[in-house]
């Protein structure tokens, strides 16, 4: 019994001594367990600095207008549409070509041009003679706008064009005469300048029109050259009147036309008003010719206008390398009543500058 009691005792002292022993420290915690890793982004690399884009400078693109019969009245209202816009733009611009009606030297300006660092051109050309000048200018990197003429298909080395429709005009002209000469029997007359894209299209749109009318007892004459020189234009008109005596109206696509129908028509005896004139162009005489009777219209192609727009899409090929391929424009019937921009008063401003410009 002593015995078994003694064993407990010494039972219950152990465990007592277990439970007082000081407990062993935990295990230290690793350096990846302790706390995560902080992450330190990699130093930013240093901004690129770009070169700054060379402002453009329309100094750095000289451009011209190339033309024939410079000093003629048309002429120099689209010199001043180009010339104007191009100052106020900011480009040095130049008149080239010549004083006479050789095409040739207007060519031979634009190689010279090309030749001289001249890096646009607006081209005053109206058939397929100016095809192997527009390649080389292609070539020569010279970008180059005709306006008032119609390529079709646009010839290789041509930029852009713009122009009023001259078919539309020629419609709206036989329109025109026809409620003009209404009740009346006779002969029209139809002249031109040269045969040029304008022109043609002009005229012939003017006589499918006059054939579709059908009006009784009118007949349309076969178109005839009068030629750019005043003089010579109102001989050949006067003569179209001897061999036409009820000749009745005369549609003249040319610039002169108003001019020299209205003086062949005085020559002839006729009265302002015998004949229906309706000619091209708001140059001071066609104005004047209108106010005194002499001339029942004008078709008002916008020679200022294009001349401009010409330059404006210099300008926006130079900044984008991108233009439209045409443009079209209109062409206005200009007569004594009219309003708006059939007013004849709306273009004597253009004129009084023209006379300021080139003094």
């Amino acid at each position: 019994m002593k015995k078994a009691i003694a064993v407990s005792l010494a039972v219950l002292m152990l465990l007592a001594l277990v439970a007082c022993a000081p407990k062993a420290p935990a295990p230290a915690a690793s350096e990846a367990t302790a706390k995560p890793a902080e992450v330190t982004a990699a130093p930013a690399a240093p901004a690129v600095t770009e070169a700054p884009a060379k402002e453009f400078n329309p100094k750095d693109y000289p451009v011209a207008i190339a033309i024939g019969v410079k000093n003629h009245p048309v002429h120099r209202i689209i010199q001043l549409g180009f010339l104007k816009r191009a100052k106020e733009l900011g480009y040095d611009a130049q008149v080239i070509g010549t004083e006479g009606t050789d095409w040739n030297e207007v060519y031979a300006a634009c190689d010279a041009a090309a030749a001289s660092g001249t890096k646009g051109i607006m081209l005053w050309a109206g058939d397929d003679t100016c095809y192997p000048t527009l390649k080389k200018m292609k070539a020569a990197g010279v970008a180059v706008g005709i306006a008032h003429f119609k390529f079709t298909p646009t010839p290789e080395g041509l930029t852009f064009g713009l122009a009023c429709d001259a078919a539309a005009y020629g419609k709206a002209c036989a329109d025109f005469i026809a409620e003009r000469i209404k009740g009346k029997t006779g002969s029209v007359a139809v002249t031109q300048n040269t045969k040029n894209n304008t022109e043609n299209a002009a005229s012939d749109a003017f006589i499918a029109r006059m054939t579709e009318l059908a009006l009784p007892g009118v007949k349309v004459l076969p178109v005839e050259l009068e030629g750019s020189d005043v003089s010579a234009a109102t001989n050949i008109n006067a003569a179209i009147i001897q061999k036409n005596s009820d000749l009745i109206a005369a549609f003249g696509t040319t610039g002169n036309s108003p001019v020299t129908w209205s003086d062949a028509a005085a020559k002839a005896g006729k009265k302002p008003g015998d004949i229906v004139i309706v000619g091209m162009d708001y140059t001071e005489a066609n104005l004047a010719k209108i106010e005194s009777g002499e001339v029942t219209a004008i078709i008002a192609q916008p020679l200022y206008t294009e001349a401009q727009k010409t330059m404006d899409l210099l300008d926006q090929y130079f900044r984008t390398g991108s233009v439209p391929a045409w443009t079209p424009l209109d062409a206005p019937m200009v007569y004594k009543g009219g309003s708006g921009p059939s007013d004849p008063a709306t273009y004597k401003g253009i004129i009084e500058e023209v006379k300021t410009w080139f003094k």
